[in-house]
C-alpha cells in the first residue's frame, strides 16, 4: 500500500513538473512564534523574530494568461524568539524549525501578464510543513542569577510533544520583470504544535503556532 501511495504522488508530481514551467527562488524570512502558556496569555508574552531562510522550486500551471496555479517546494525554517515574566523570574526561549514545506497557490496576475514586460500579482493559498530538524533553547534568570539553561534537539516524538507536520495558509503580492519575480508573503500557521491529544482541535494549552513573513526572488526557466 505504501509503495502504491508513493508511485501516485512520484507520478503526480511528475506531471505537474511536465507541464509546469519551472522556476527556482530563494530569500529570506522573519519568522516568530504565536506561544501561550497554561497559565499565562498571550499579552504576557514578549515575541521577537528571528532571520531564516527559504529556498526552492516552483512550478506555474499556466491555467490562463491571467490566472495560474503554482505549487511550490520549499525548504524553510520557522521559530522566534520570546520572552516572559513568571514568579519573579525571566525566561527567554527561542524556537528554530527546519521544514521541507509544499505551498499551492492561486495566483491572479494583473499589469502586463507576457514574460516581456511589468506585471504584478497576488496570490494566496494552503501550506504544508515536514518537519526535518529542530532545536529550542531556554534561559531562566533572577536578576544577574542563571537558574536554569535548556538545550535540546526536537526529535518529534512522544519525549518532546512536538509535531513534525505543520500548516497553514499564506498571502502574497508580487512584481515580475520577465523571467524575474519579487515576492513578499505572509505565512500563517493554525497547526498548534504541542497539541497532540486525540482530537486534535488546537485547543489544548501550552499553545505553539508559527508566523512568518518572506521576502525571496525568482527565476523561471
Amino acid at each position: 500500500m505504501r509503495k502504491f501511495l508513493f508511485l501516485m504522488i512520484f507520478s503526480s508530481a511528475t506531471t505537474v513538473i511536465s507541464f509546469a514551467q519551472t522556476g527556482v527562488k530563494f530569500g529570506v524570512g522573519l519568522a516568530t512564534v504565536a506561544e501561550q502558556g497554561e497559565d499565562f496569555s498571550r499579552d504576557d508574552v514578549d515575541n521577537n523574530s528571528i532571520l531564516t531562510p527559504v529556498v526552492g522550486f516552483s512550478f506555474d500551471m499556466g491555467i490562463s494568461d491571467h490566472f495560474t496555479i503554482q505549487p511550490e517546494l520549499l525548504f524553510s525554517q520557522s521559530g522566534g524568539r520570546n520572552t516572559y515574566a513568571a514568579l519573579g523570574t525571566t525566561t527567554e526561549a527561542s524556537h528554530r524549525i527546519s521544514y521541507l514545506e509544499i505551498p499551492v497557490l492561486a495566483k491572479l496576475q494583473l499589469g502586463n501578464s507576457n514574460q516581456d514586460g511589468l506585471g504584478f500579482y497576488i496570490a494566496a493559498g494552503p501550506w504544508a510543513g515536514f518537519a526535518l530538524s529542530g532545536k529550542y533553547k531556554s534561559v531562566t534568570t533572577s536578576g544577574n542569577t542563571t537558574l536554569l539553561e535548556i538545550n535540546r534537539d526536537y526529535t518529534f516524538d512522544e519525549e518532546d510533544d512536538t509535531k513534525r507536520l505543520n500548516y497553514g495558509v499564506l498571502g502574497a503580492v508580487g512584481l515580475r520583470f520577465g523571467r524575474t519575480t519579487a515576492d513578499l508573503r505572509y505565512n500563517y500557521g493554525i497547526n498548534n504544535l504541542l497539541d497532540n491529544d486525540s482530537d486534535n482541535n488546537n485547543d489544548n494549552k501550552p499553545i505553539l503556532q508559527t508566523r512568518g513573513i518572506v521576502l525571496s526572488l525568482g527565476y523561471s526557466f
